[in-house]
């Protein structure tokens, strides 16, 4: 008996740890590989030139960032363009958001183009981050790629690089580029390369709609697949958006790619290069460069096929069905299941009441075991408030709690357990968990196909083995041979849901992990026999072992709870000046001022809503009085004022005489606005009654500020004045004359806000 406790134990944590394992990226390749192969060596190069500083739109780093990358384009013999043009993305309504960008574009023909390949990746970052992961490895994975695609022998299909502007602030230059240019007409199939972390392996995360042959492909070129239509499914279902938004939208096929761990690095300071695992990046190239080559002699006319079912095994090959399938896998599994009951009664090894109370058990555990691990992370989040200034939701030592949780879970099931096996046999527990299974595995299959999978086929031989149990009449479950059978059985389980909970733990963080918690017990649900056997003779071991585990790493936890140069702690001020009432603030996004902060935010601090700078926020802010510093405030000019058809029509030129890079204008609520244009550019008003006041206002966000400033146009339908509010924002903290404030300490950093260390000037017109 003590063998096959510890073989079970053994069996269990390999399978788990090389689930684990095997979603991790690939291994880096020195700068000295043939140069037919990628090599994340060469690429960090291009990494070191591109993630020195912070480099949002229309900033000078940025345009240093761009000039490198047109540079090393013809440097490799490419013919690089820039297309400049206004964008205008109404997609998220008011305030919409527009801009002037630079899309750096180049192609290398094909020898018999049947439609291009396009890879995109955006190279402008966030104003409080180097960008190094985001999404300064893509831009260096392309350049490479583009330099390992030179060397080797010529391609069928056209290969479009471009390098997109404006991401960050509302996917601008991937809609510049679908909407205005040439060459996107052109394409067939995009690849899309992204990151939200630092570390991890790339995901193919996302595809377009009927991928089925997509799929078929993409599973003969890559190597080392990591890739699962869960994901896919999933995140049709989030607001979330890349640049693959705008191509989708537009008709192209396409497949997305980024890298999830480390998610608290993500839009920080912290994402430099540093901190950024060169495997990461070299995942990103050897799906770029693959891909590239596999489809880029394939025939891109019609790359669509009705929806597959698809997910890696152990990182190593792809599997993949049609979605037509899960409807009669479904019916199959539920027939097993319903043979596997009856089996089982008639031999006597299951009683529909076992049943029925093995099936409310294993709900109870589940909706126990996630209060318990939610609990304690409110507990260890309280004591440690500084965990909450980390606006990801993360901490830098999440692996440590995630430990602890898991072990959490498993002490709180196992010791249920011991309490339900007093009343149920195994068997019926283990059927009464596998019911569980069964209603999500239809549920999923109707409603999110993509996901089917995760319960189908572990559900599956989960029956098989079961059944075979059942078929032997031998109730004793612990015999080698019934062992052997059940852990078989159980291992496509472990192997399939393993590396699941891995990704979604660090796509979702630690402020999410109720979510895996729920993964966790289903997993357990499969693996009752297992933990029962774990417990025999002496029952109280399993439960025990894993709250020490669990102690012991919370414990990890609260040792490395701190903040230093390695893992800097957030935090945010920035400073408004009213032009009209001639009052200063400073304000914070923060909970509470801390040790910098306060230099800042020392008298009268108010938490309040900005409805002088950011009248669509509904959030409150700490505010304190500022020193007033005379800065110019952005100018309104009006150039004519028409009433047509009982409509008024007015044109304006707005600036920034201090050349912020960002304007922000507003349109008091008593005032519909019916149309918009910016520089002869229409607006789509798609506002609804449903709306809250705030969402009313008119507003416009614009990033890249000529030095002419925009021309806007307006078309209301009002007697009365419209008043307009224009802010105008700039990526520093004034000079204060006369005062002099402490320098950020080293384990500190602007928070991933985007009015950190802002300067923001406001101003109110009447026309």
């Amino acid at each position: 008996m003590k063998k096959l406790r510890f073989l079970t134990f053994l069996l269990l944590l390999f399978f788990a740890l090389l689930g684990i394992y095997q979603v991790q990226p690939p291994a880096a390749v020195p700068i000295n590989a043939p140069l037919v192969e990628f090599s994340s060596g060469r690429a960090m190069k291009h990494l070191e030139a591109i993630a020195q500083k912070p480099h949002p739109i229309g900033s000078p780093e940025q345009a240093i960032v761009g000039d490198y990358i047109f540079n090393q384009l013809t440097a490799m013999g490419l013919s690089p363009e820039v297309q400049q043009t206004t964008v205008v993305n109404p997609r998220w309504g008011t305030p919409f958001i527009a801009g002037t960008v630079h899309n750096i574009i180049a192609k290398i023909p094909g020898t018999d183009n049947t439609k291009a390949i396009l890879i995109a990746a955006h190279y402008d970052s966030v104003p409080s981050s180097p960008g190094a992961s985001d999404d300064g490895a893509a831009v260096a994975a392309m350049l490479e790629t583009i330099r390992a695609l030179k060397v080797s022998l010529p391609l069928r299909n056209d290969v479009i690089f471009l390098f997109t502007d404006g991401e960050e602030p509302g996917l601008l230059g991937a809609k510049g580029f679908v909407d205005e240019h040439r060459w996107a007409r052109d394409v067939g199939l995009v690849f899309n390369f992204e990151a939200r972390g630092n570390s991890g392996a790339s995901i193919m995360f996302e595809t377009s709609s009927e991928n089925g042959w997509l799929i078929n492909e993409f599973a003969k070129a890559v190597k080392h697949p990591v890739a699962n239509s869960l994901t896919h499914s999933i995140y049709k279902l989030l607001p979330n958006d890349t640049d693959l938004t705008m191509f989708k939208a537009a008709g192209l096929a396409g497949f997305n790619f980024a890298y999830l761990n480390g998610v608290v690095y993500y839009h920080s300071f912290a994402d430099n290069l540093k901190n950024i695992n060169e495997r990461s990046l070299q995942h990103h190239g050897d799906y770029a460069l693959a891909l590239t080559r596999h489809f880029g002699n394939l025939d891109l006319q019609k790359p669509k096929a009705s929806d597959a079912v698809y997910f890696d095994i152990l990182g190593l090959a792809l599997i993949h069905y049609p979605e037509a399938w899960v409807a009669p896998l479904t019916a199959f599994v539920s027939l097993l299941f319903i043979g596997v009951v009856v089996l089982g009664l008639r031999r006597r090894q299951l009683t529909f009441a076992g049943m029925s109370l093995g099936c409310f058990a294993f709900l109870g555990s589940m909706v126990i075991t996630v209060i318990i691990v939610t609990l304690f992370w409110w507990i260890i989040s309280n004591i440690y408030s500084e965990y909450r200034t980390i606006p990801q939701g993360d901490t830098y030592n999440s692996n440590f709690y995630a430990i602890a949780f898991v072990a959490l879970s498993i002490a709180v099931i196992s010791s249920l357990y011991v309490y339900f096996r007093k009343k149920v046999c195994v068997q019926n527990l283990t059927v009464g968990a596998l019911l569980w299974w069964l209603i999500l595995m239809v549920l999923t299959s109707i409603f999110l196909p993509g996901a089917s999978y995760l319960f189908t086929l572990p559900l599956l031989f989960s029956l098989i083995g079961l059944g075979l149990i059942f078929v032997t009449k031998e109730r004793d479950y612990t015999k080698e041979k019934r062992w052997l059978v059940l852990s078989v059985c159980a291992i496509p389980g472990i192997i399939l849901l393993v590396p699941t909970i891995y990704l979604v733990f660090v796509a979702l963080a630690l402020s999410m992990f109720g979510v895996v918690t729920v993964m966790v017990v289903l997993l357990l649900g499969l693996l009752i026999p297992h933990l029962c056997l774990m417990s025999m003779p002496n029952k109280w071991l399993l439960p025990l072992t894993s709250i020490l585990i669990s102690l012991s790493f919370i414990l990890f936890g609260s040792f490395t709870a701190g903040f230093s140069a390695q893992h800097p702690k957030p935090n945010s001020i920035f400073y408004g000046l009213n032009a009209d009432t001639g009052q200063a603030i400073w304000a914070s996004a923060d909970e509470k001022p801390d040790e910098w902060t306060s230099q800042f935010l020392s008298q009268d601090i108010k938490q309040i809503k900005l409805a002088e700078y950011l009248p669509t926020l509904s959030r409150k802010f700490l505010t304190s009085q500022a020193p007033v510093v005379p800065l110019t405030p952005p100018n309104l000019e009006l150039i004519s004022d028409k009433i047509i058809g009982g409509v008024r029509n007015l044109q304006i030129h707005i600036t920034s005489p201090r050349q912020a890079r960002v304007l922000r204008v507003f349109v008091d609520s008593n005032t519909k606005v019916l149309a918009a244009a910016i520089d002869g550019k229409p607006i789509d008003n798609n506002f609804k009654d449903t709306h809250t006041e705030l969402e009313k206002v008119w507003g416009l966000n614009y990033f890249a500020l000529p030095q002419e400033g925009i021309k806007l146009t307006l078309e209301v339908k009002t007697s009365q004045p419209v008043k307009i509010r224009v802010v105008d924002q700039s990526d520093d903290l004034p000079e204060i004359p006369g005062k002099s404030f402490q320098q950020k300490p080293n384990y500190m950093m602007s928070t991933a806000f985007r009015l950190s260390d802002a300067t923001l000037v406001s101003k109110y017109f009447t026309l």
